[in-house]
């Protein structure tokens, strides 16, 4: 029961790195368009400080701008819950598809065992053999090549 937990939270700790950084990345774009809103052609003045301010304080402004019920901040949001929990789904199903019954194969390939083996590749007897290579000669074609040989 440990180790499933310990599982659990070895593949939920990229996704957990993924999402803060995408909230933090939320944070600058949200605060980028907020000032340029607010100063328009002043902007390039103002932009290092409005950044280096945001930088600095993320969880402040995220909260800020989700109680202000900040449409873009609320947008970017769900969609970088949406995004990972895609790839998170994905990767989890694309595991899945690996996944064997108790053999030591990938997906529905089995060792082939002598019974196997006889039965569908020895199936065809000697004599049906010989009959399936001489029907399938050109009698035309060995003839012509017997009559080059003796020429040389």
């Amino acid at each position: 029961m440990e180790n499933k937990g310990v599982n659990f939270l070895k593949h939920l700790i990229p996704y957990l790195i993924a999402l803060l950084a995408g909230l933090y990345l939320v944070v600058l774009i949200t605060g980028s368009f907020m000032a340029l809103s607010q100063y328009k052609l002043d902007l390039p003045q103002h932009f290092s400080s409005i950044i280096t301010g945001l930088a600095t304080h993320p969880i402040h402004y995220y909260s800020l701008y989700l109680s202000q019920k900040n449409p873009l901040t609320i947008i970017l949001s769900v969609v970088i819950i949406l995004y990972l929990a895609y790839f998170a789904l994905k990767r989890s199903k694309k595991g899945k598809e690996w996944e064997t019954a108790d053999t030591d194969t990938h997906g529905s390939a089995t060792w082939g065992n002598i019974r196997d083996l006889l039965s569908q590749y020895f199936s065809i007897t000697p004599k049906n053999l010989s009959d399936s290579f001489n029907k399938s000669l050109n009698a035309d074609k060995i003839k012509s090549l017997q009559e080059k040989g003796e020429e040389k």
